[in-house]
């Protein structure tokens, strides 16, 4: 079937392909300094786009350029705020806007351009933008793989090259798993939400240090939350215990990274991280202009230390083979008009089957989305619907996430409005445990899909100002709920040392007085005398 042959998917854009456009690749190590240029480029221009992995990365350029005098507009998925007259975007790398023309655009962490399951994301924006300059940002991994495309694309390419801007380090010897080495300024990475309770938990029953948290399951607020609290020196947090979540999208004071493994369950296994994976996130150690700008890395198991130590060496990862792609609404609706009888699940299987393509490309995993077509193939729903549906930002399998799904898309299928308030109950108080806080963490997703909903289908999800005050109160929760757990005996060091600081900061100001005192008298006495 013609519809399934994926060997040629930059004919899929033909405005692009009438544009004789400029490829920039900013690539590098990080720590490098490659995004800048790119985005000064964006600033001076008339015309652009951003398009980033993150929703709060897209926030920040969209503050940062308006800020800088530069107006821009934001486009996420859950969210979008234009002004008229206003012809540049920050946006979510899946929202990035194919049907305007601009001068500029900006690709950032264009390697994820490889990922099994958001890379096609990456290929349809750097396929499809009409731009007349695109600067690509990221791993010099991707440059083979982006050149040999070009070649059948006509576009031209530029390379830029970046080094590091602060020394990096791997340290002699692992830890021995001695928890008593770990100092202010450390980031212990692990791959797991279980492991990372307890690992800070363990941190703290010293006494002496106060973690905060990163993982992928916290709301991207929250992470920017724990973040900010890590690399305030104020704050009274120390370190910070993380998984591979720091590896994008984050401004970190890191000075040195510690592997508490180098492993990690891929869905199926574990497996051992790749060199890219290694290089990215013991990358974050040491930050330019910021007190810990020289970083180091080490491992918490000396038998770890070798691999890792080699993966920092190697100044040529293996490149990327491959780009990701996912089938569109428009090739889903012929290969469905040919298997009028198929459920869209198996319409996805059959299409995995029978696509052809180029070396250059490959199917994005697809079984996300079987999963959630499967939980809504009763709902009575167009072919539309259904696409939109399964491509939401939902979890399925999930025991909050998938009854959820269902009951938006029976509401999407009977035309009825719905409000959050049916759906989700937020608790009174903060959960004091890791369990009760992970329930916390799904109903927070049920409202991002209520808000991804509501701008798709306004009329039947019309809450979203409500959706949009429950979802600040429960990252409150989720933030109060990360406080409370923390080992008392940290909370009675702090409350030492505030006291102590208070008390200092007292005697200082009372000494100040003192002294500017007498110098008034004789400045009044002289002044008279005149």
């Amino acid at each position: 079937m013609k519809f399934t042959d994926l060997r040629t998917p930059a004919e899929w854009f033909p405005e692009a392909r009438l544009m004789k456009r400029n490829i920039i690749l900013h690539v590098g190590p990080t720590n490098s300094g490659k995004t800048y240029s790119a985005l000064k480029r964006l600033e001076q221009c008339d015309t652009g786009v951003f398009c980033g992995p993150l929703r709060l990365l897209a926030h920040e350029i969209y503050e940062r350029l308006n800020t800088a005098g530069s107006p821009c507009n934001l486009l996420t998925g859950e969210e979008r705020r234009e002004s008229d007259g206003v012809e540049k975007w920050a946006c979510t790398v899946e929202m990035t806007p194919l049907h305007r023309e601009f001068e500029v655009a900006v690709i950032d962490e264009i390697q994820m351009i490889g990922d099994d399951q958001r890379g096609w994301a990456w290929t349809q924006a750097f396929l499809g933008l009409r731009a007349r300059e695109i600067h690509l940002c990221g791993e010099a991994t991707v440059v083979p793989l982006i050149k040999r495309i070009c070649e059948t694309t006509g576009d031209n390419v530029t390379v830029n090259t970046y080094e590091r801007l602060t020394p990096l380090t791997v340290e002699k010897k692992g830890f021995h798993s001695s928890f008593s080495n770990i100092r202010k300024g450390d980031c212990v990475v692990t791959f797991s939400r279980k492991s990372i309770f307890a690992l800070r938990k363990r941190i703290e029953s010293f006494g002496n240090l106060k973690a905060a948290v990163i993982y992928g399951g916290l709301p991207p607020e929250t992470r920017s939350e724990q973040a900010r609290l890590f690399n305030d020196a104020n704050s009274g947090y120390d370190v910070l215990v993380a998984s591979d979540a720091i590896g994008m999208g984050l401004n970190l004071n890191i000075k040195r990274v510690i592997f508490e493994r180098v492993q990690k369950f891929n869905g199926t296994e574990l497996s051992f991280l790749t060199v890219s994976q290694i290089k990215q996130i013991g990358g974050r150690a040491g930050r330019f202009k910021t007190a810990f700008q020289d970083g180091s890395v080490t491992t918490f198991h000396n038998g770890d230390l070798r691999r890792v130590r080699e993966a920092m060496a190697t100044i040529n990862p293996l490149p990327l083979p491959s780009a990701g792609l996912y089938p569109n609404l428009e090739q889903m609706e012929k290969f469905a008009a040919e298997l009028p009888n198929e459920t869209f699940s198996g319409l996805l299987d059959k299409f995995e089957e029978l696509s052809r393509l180029d070396g250059d490309f490959f199917l994005c995993n697809l079984t996300a989305q079987k999963q959630s077509a499967d939980l809504i193939q009763k709902v009575e729903l167009t072919l539309q619907d259904r696409y939109i549906l399964v491509s939401a930002p939902s979890n399925s399998e999930s025991p909050v996430g998938g009854p959820a799904l269902l009951k938006f898309a029976k509401c999407i299928s009977e035309g009825d409005e719905i409000l959050l308030q049916d759906v989700v109950s937020l608790p009174d108080s903060p959960p004091k445990a890791s369990e009760p806080l992970r329930e916390l963490e799904e109903l927070h997703k049920v409202i991002v899909l209520y808000i991804w909903l509501s701008l798709r289908y306004p009329a039947n999800f019309p809450g979203v100002e409500a959706a949009n005050h429950m979802k600040k109160v429960s990252e409150d929760l989720i933030n109060q709920s990360l406080d409370l757990q923390h080992d008392k005996r940290v909370e009675a060091r702090i409350a030492k040392i505030l006291a102590k600081e208070a008390a200092m900061r007292e005697k200082q100001m009372r000494h100040a007085f003192h002294q500017t005192k007498k110098p008034k008298t004789k400045e009044v006495k002289h002044y008279n005398n005149e």
